[in-house]
């Protein structure tokens, strides 16, 4: 019922999001991809502001009372309702069948969201599991924690999933990157109606909503989406300020801007470049004195609206990281964020470029139905005529080994690239708009561009880097839609038009079902049912599929049955450790994550102790204790509960 309810009400702030946001001089899809941002930012500031105050219920009160003043609005801007719904019934009965198609999609696109557990690894290790240590805490600054991004990394959108997991129940929790990809395709083809005409931006809008990767993450529980959804945010506003002078856009701006850096510390990579161009643009089409009388004229509208960035900046954050821990963004402790020299950056753009060199669905199939791999082709031409030169330079290390480069394209939100669009659209798309197009796509294509080499500079290759690019191949649709208005005729090259959509509605369809992390289907039909997740996981009831699957044993309902509520556990656990499952399901234990060595000096403060994935040798501990459970032979994964006495 909690699911339910939760749903409702981040529908009901996604519709006053767009409410807020609409007027005449807004198409309605740009309002519905902007109030959907609103809504997250509405959010992520309400719970940040009852956690950093200690009173995690604040947030119910809160809540409730931008429920009453959405109800309000409603009933002030009726007409515009009318007319939101006429448009959308409009358009929707204009293109019936594409948009039926889409529909069918998305729906089903939502319900792998919200009813499949969840099973990403950086989610178990990191991005929810700390949201359930915020709530036994009651607190966003944690100190016990079984790695430092729990603690140190930007919050911003990690925070949303507290909407579901207050109620230790994982059903919806994918709901936000669903919306986040809604947003994306919305503000994509609202975006693009400024360059294009209504079938190429809806053409446009469905090469970025097929990309394979973006459909992984829509239905995924880490942070990557958002910076593409926040990026996407900020070109709309941007582009209307540049239109016409008002103050609504620039608050907005900032808005969105703090929301995509509170989401993940890269999209500052994109967010330098894109305001440096802005301000260029800004400043070439209006005095500053305009500005300065802008703000004097509406400086309360402006405190107001802006004072969610204050939160979302997470200055608060950075200032106890570097008390501490002496380090503001936790970055300098990850191994794989390091500068080098120019080589390296070319090193990596030209891997990346390999990689997104990507044909999904039809690569797949070729290399399940008929052997071919294309794959081991690319890896082959990369390491005879690249390999020699670029060597190890700028590769991230495993076990004190640099990576060997590798093309493993997969169909898995960890391996898989953007598709064809990504790449025979995407980088043609922003060499054009930076040639022929204007200053609002030129300044773009600049941010882009500027973003991938920065990033190709700044992180060091590893398989699963193709997260990092979310945001550079979905904030593109603008310039794809512009290169598209320059090779389409619409009287002479219907068919290739035509051609077109339906090869990426193939491939949206494609992105959807073969998914190998939550899949539909396989690659026929005597095996299209056989790996279906609805079955596997009995329409999402069995909550711990796959983490039983990743132990190989039953751990965690295991440690529930054998350990009482009102405990308190010392949990010893490793970087990588998948605590996710046993908070959800244990939430009257009290867990405290801890060393070994601080365990045995204050081991008479704890009743259990729980290590997971590492070895405990307390052979040296001065009291009684009784191994309650401990790991097989088939178990993948160390494991062991201790009762402790202390009589």
């Amino acid at each position: 019922m909690s699911f339910v309810i939760v749903t409702l009400e981040i529908f009901w702030f996604c519709f006053g999001g767009s409410l807020f946001v609409y007027n005449s001089s807004r198409r309605v899809s740009e309002a519905l991809s902007l109030g959907i941002i609103l809504a997250f930012i509405l959010f992520s500031t309400i719970f940040q502001i009852a956690f950093l105050l200690e009173i995690p219920n604040l947030a119910f009160v809160l809540e409730a009372l931008f429920c009453i003043l959405i109800l309000r609005l409603a009933f002030t801007k009726k007409a515009e309702i009318k007319l939101i719904l006429s448009t959308v019934k409009h358009f929707f009965f204009h293109h019936k069948i594409i948009c039926s198609i889409i529909f069918v999609c998305w729906v089903y696109l939502f319900f792998l969201a919200t009813i499949i557990p969840p099973s990403n690894w950086d989610s178990m290790t990191y991005n929810l599991s700390r949201v359930l240590l915020f709530q036994q805490e009651n607190s966003l600054l944690l100190d016990n924690v079984t790695t430092p991004r729990q603690a140190m990394f930007v919050m911003g959108s990690d925070i949303l999933t507290h909407a579901f997991l207050r109620f230790y129940s994982d059903y919806g929790v994918g709901l936000f990157s669903f919306l986040a990809y809604v947003s994306i395709a919305l503000g994509t083809y609202a975006l693009s109606r400024n360059f294009a005409s209504v079938n190429i931006s809806l053409l446009t809008a469905i090469i970025i909503m097929g990309m394979p990767e973006l459909c992984f993450q829509a239905t995924s529980t880490k942070n990557d989406i958002f910076t593409g959804a926040a990026a996407i945010f900020c070109l709309q506003v941007a582009y209307r300020f540049l239109q016409v002078l008002n103050i609504q856009d620039l608050s907005l701006l900032i808005l969105g801007a703090s929301f995509g850096a509170s989401a993940k510390t890269t999209f500052l990579v994109f967010l330098l470049p894109f305001s440096l161009c802005l301000l260029y643009l800004i400043f070439k089409k209006y005095k500053v004195l305009d500005l300065l009388n802008l703000l004097r004229t509406n400086w309360l509208y402006f405190i107001i609206l802006i004072f969610p960035s204050l939160i979302m900046s997470q200055f608060w954050l950075f200032f106890h990281n570097v008390v501490t821990q002496n380090d503001a963004t936790g970055l300098t402790q990850n191994n794989f964020v390091k500068p080098t020299r120019m080589k390296g950056m070319f090193a990596n753009l030209v891997r990346y470029l390999f990689q997104s060199f990507h044909l999904f669905p039809f690569d797949y199939i070729a290399k399940g139905r008929l052997n071919i791999n294309i794959d081991n082709y690319l890896e082959n031409l990369y390491q005879l005529i690249f390999e020699p030169y670029f060597g190890n330079t700028k590769m991230g290390y495993a076990n004190g080994k640099p990576y060997g480069f590798s093309i493993r394209l997969f169909p898995h939100e960890d391996y898989s690239w953007y598709g064809i669009g990504g790449f025979f659209l995407v980088f043609p798309s922003l060499v054009i708009s930076l040639i022929k197009g204007n200053d609002f796509l030129r300044a773009t294509s600049v941010s882009l561009i500027s973003f991938m080499l920065i990033v190709c500079y700044l992180v060091l290759w590893t398989p699963w880097n193709n997260r990092y690019f979310n945001l550079f191949f979905t904030a593109s649709g603008v310039c794809i839609a512009f290169l598209l208005t320059l090779i389409i005729n619409l009287k002479r090259n219907s068919v290739i038009k035509k051609s077109m959509l339906w090869l990426f509605l193939f491939i949206l369809i494609s992105s959807c079902i073969l998914n190998s992390s939550k899949p539909l289907g396989g690659l026929s039909i005597t095996e299209f049912f056989k790996p279906n997740i609805w079955v596997k996981t009995n329409f999402g009831q069995d909550r711990l599929y796959h983490v039983n699957n990743y132990y190989n044993d039953d751990r965690v309902t295991i440690f529930k049955t054998l350990v009482p509520d009102n405990s308190k556990v010392a949990l010893i656990g490793g970087d990588n450790s998948w605590i996710y499952h046993f908070y959800l399901t244990n939430p009257k234990v009290k867990f405290e994550p801890i060393t070994l060595s601080e365990f045995k000096d204050n081991y008479a403060t704890y009743d259990y102790l729980f290590c997971l994935d590492v070895q405990c040798d307390l052979s040296d501990l001065n009291t009684f204790y009784e191994i309650l459970w401990s790991s097989s032979n088939e178990s993948r994964k160390l494991g062991k509960i201790i009762s402790l006495s202390h009589n």
